[in-house]
């Protein structure tokens, strides 16, 4: 593992750019960092985080700028056969992009400094300054909350509530 300094890709209309306040260490971390779990490297790990949102694509929706936000590893496509019966934790596009650590479109949003693309653990990469993810992972809650507490929701927090609650934000957006 190594600290490096990274050059970000222009925010696409629905990213987010969250700047990390506080994320947790999760067994899933291990095990990307021991072998077990293997992913493409370079590999930017951390996928339980909480934030404030810094900048937003231009067609970015449900969170603006200055939000504070817990961030959700699972995107969904919200039109397949498990995000039509609500059940957006099994989403085939999900399912299917996790193992190569990019985002649905394919394009890295972070690169070294030689140009090597870097893959976000769980389409997050939550172990940065700032991350850049859809939208929809970016999930507002009160300021109140305290990020060191936020955080831990994103990842062992009710997975079925917080799918359900977005797949009626993107049954909001259709």
């Amino acid at each position: 593992m190594s600290i490096e300094t990274v050059t970000a890709a222009a925010l696409k209309p629905t990213d987010v750019l969250v700047r990390i306040r506080a994320a947790g260490l999760c067994h899933t971390d291990l095990e990307v960092i021991e072998g077990s779990l293997r992913y493409p490297l370079p590999i930017v790990l951390g996928h339980e985080a909480a934030g404030v949102v810094e900048e937003v694509g231009a067609a970015a929706r449900g969170v603006k700028q200055g939000d504070h936000v817990v961030l959700s590893w699972n995107p969904h496509c919200g039109h397949c056969f498990y995000c039509d019966r609500d059940s957006p934790i099994l989403c085939e596009q999900y399912l299917g992009e996790g193992p190569k650590a990019l985002p649905f479109d394919g394009e890295a949003r972070n690169h070294l400094a030689d140009g090597r693309p870097l893959q976000q653990l769980m389409f997050l990469g939550s172990f940065g300054e700032y991350c850049i993810v859809s939208d929809q992972q970016a999930i507002p809650v009160p300021k109140q909350i305290p990020f060191d507490r936020a955080c831990l929701i994103g990842c062992g927090g009710d997975d079925r509530c917080r799918g359900r609650a977005q797949s009626g934000r993107d049954r909001a957006r259709r």
